[in-house]
């Protein structure tokens, strides 16, 4: 699923080339050149994620792929970290391949790397570089500080099993990062669906020091996780509208919401008025404020420009203040032609916390910040949930082990449903994988009659998910419930009769009690195996449904000889009778 999902997004990104880029508008059926629009396609795709380069004309440019490239098919040269990255990507056409087939040193040995950097205009067999390797040594040999620059040769493909020593042989003595399949589809494939690949490793904030006695508050502050500095500062609004429609999800990560779930607030539209019908800074004192974590904080008040400063956080994120910050961000996109005078003169407050040690990153800490301060709405206990570390563990290994996308804040992958990178059928629903897993465990009363919020409170999400490590079982649990949704629709092709509309969980329960071993589920046969098991439980319901109408302790949920299922399948007696009657079927 996950190299579909690749397939599918490199398909996408060459959809974004412009028209006159003919070499990526293929006809799908002409294989060859298909592959080859995949290819460069798949270049693009870490030039994306990985320097955060969202223009197609921009990538295009960086891109050498082609005759006389000295083993390089692209490069990028990141002045602000003053390191070079040269890229030999070996796309594979079939799963197999791409999972498996590795790139040897025959490949390796073409790269050219110091030829290429001394400016050297031919490769070693005499052949003359190509144009885009020209135009590179061109912009390299401009740079004034080159000797604090270093390089990086960066390998799309799997790599054979060679010694650290024997690579750096081979590419020059270079030092090297290896993107290989699972590598691929962790750190470009998820994060460019889920929106998070554009990560804020430094952010620079423009401050108006007008009227400001002192620029910032400086203290430490002790709490029962030990001693934090803060600083607290007013910044203009632009600054966070542009940050934030910048980096959306990305400075969020530590957020119980994301960018998309902020949009649909009764809230906003006061927040924006009080920006966009007010010409003073009544914001600074009305507005919450924003509250910031950091790996270091720095601010300058000398700049050489009068009454302006500077502040540069290295690694923020917001965790408080979001819906502050996202509707900032859209007053800031629907200025046209960037005409940000609305913002003039208006400030929003910042309580920048820093983290003076990585341990110092505790999610129920935040949680309880977030829960202290954030009094303008409701946070729903799903979204408080959303940053738990058994939350983060079942998301990553469901992607890892079938490739599906468990949507554990809401929206979450919007950005890659929105731009057709996945297919919105592979997004779980937390809620329902919640409650099929609750079935699962033979609790089919609970996960029918509760709601989110009942569910998702601490202390009864964290029985549930007790035995989170089972995922396998857990996400069987999920396409259980899928696939019983789909028999819904087709009432002939089952013998569930009304309990598919009322008893989803119970059958969930009855599979369940069956059994079935982690090794009978892979994501090759999981569907075909989940239809298997629904229609051994549907072979024995009528049966199950008799037992059920003749035990006495259901006699409340029968009237003139009917089962009230809408009752009975939320009832005190459901999960006891479930286990009787399938525990007998299973021994």
């Amino acid at each position: 699923m996950k190299y579909e999902t690749l397939l599918n997004t490199l398909d996408q990104i060459c959809g974004e080339a412009p028209d006159n880029l003919i070499s990526y508008k293929v006809d799908k059926a002409d294989l060859d050149l298909l592959n080859q629009a995949r290819s460069k396609a798949f270049i693009h795709l870490f030039l994306k994620v990985k320097f955060g380069m969202t223009s197609f004309v921009e990538r295009q440019d960086f891109i050498t792929e082609g005759t006389q490239d000295g083993g390089v098919d692209a490069y990028y040269i990141d002045r602000e970290n003053k390191k070079i990255s040269l890229i030999q990507s070996k796309f594979r056409t079939t799963k197999n391949n791409f999972e498996k087939k590795k790139i040897t040193a025959n490949d390796l040995v073409s790269m050219e790397i110091q030829r290429i950097l001394k400016g050297e205009k031919e490769d070693s067999r005499g052949n003359e570089f190509s144009s885009k390797i020209k135009k590179f040594q061109t912009e390299w040999s401009k740079i004034s500080d080159q000797a604090y620059y270093k390089y990086c040769v960066i390998i799309l493909g799997n790599l054979e099993n060679y010694t650290d020593e024997q690579i750096k042989r081979i590419i020059d003595n270079s030092d090297y990062e290896v993107f290989d399949f699972s590598r691929t589809y962790k750190e470009l494939i998820f994060p460019l669906c889920s929106g998070t690949y554009y990560d804020p490793k430094e952010i620079k904030i423009t401050i108006d020091l007008v009227n400001k006695e002192q620029s910032t508050l400086k203290q430490k502050i002790s709490t029962n996780l030990g001693e934090f500095p803060i600083r607290v500062i007013f910044v203009p609004t632009k600054e966070i509208g542009r940050i934030m429609s910048k980096y959306k999800n990305s400075i969020l990560k530590y957020n119980p919401r994301n960018y998309l779930s902020l949009s649909n607030n009764k809230v906003n539209r006061k927040i924006m008025e009080s920006i966009t019908k007010n010409n003073a800074n009544d914001f600074a004192i009305y507005n919450n404020g924003i509250t910031i974590i950091t790996d270091s904080f720095e601010l300058t008040e000398t700049t050489g420009t009068k009454d302006v400063g500077q502040v540069i956080m290295l690694n923020p994120q917001i965790i408080n203040g979001g819906q502050t910050a996202y509707v900032l961000s859209r007053i800031y996109e629907e200025q046209k032609e960037e005409d940000y005078s609305i913002f003039d003169g208006k400030e929003v407050m910042l309580k920048v916390m820093i983290l003076t040690n990585k341990t110092d990153l505790n999610i129920e800490f935040i949680e309880q910040i977030s829960n202290a301060t954030n009094q303008q709405t409701r946070v729903e206990e799903a979204d408080r949930r959303s940053n738990d570390k058994i939350q983060i563990a079942i998301e990553s290994a469901i992607f890892d082990m079938f490739g599906y996308f468990y949507e554990r804040k809401r929206g979450e992958f919007f950005n890659g449903i929105e731009r057709k990178y996945i297919d919105k059928k592979l997004v779980i629903n937390r809620f329902d994988l919640l409650k099929a897993y609750l079935a699962w465990q033979g609790d089919a009363a609970n996960a029918r009659r509760s709601g989110t919020d009942a569910m998702f409170k601490e202390k009864r999400f964290k029985e549930i998910m007790k035995k989170y490590a089972d995922v396998k079982k857990m996400f069987f649990a999920y396409k259980l419930l899928v696939n019983i949704e789909l028999l819904e629709k087709n009432p002939e092709s089952h013998k569930f009769g009304a309990s598919m509309k009322y008893g989803k969980m119970g059958i969930i329960s009855a599979v369940g009690i069956l059994g079935i071993s982690d090794e009978d589920i892979s994501v090759e046969n999981i569907d075909d195996l989940a239809k298997q098991k629904l229609n051994d439980v549907s072979s024995m319901w009528q049966d199950f449904m008799g037992y059920v109408t003749k035990k006495s302790e259901n006699s409340s949920y029968i009237s003139e000889n009917i089962l009230d299922q809408d009752v009975y399948y939320k009832g005190s007696t459901v999960n006891a009778d479930i286990k009787s009657f399938f525990q007998k079927k299973h021994t």
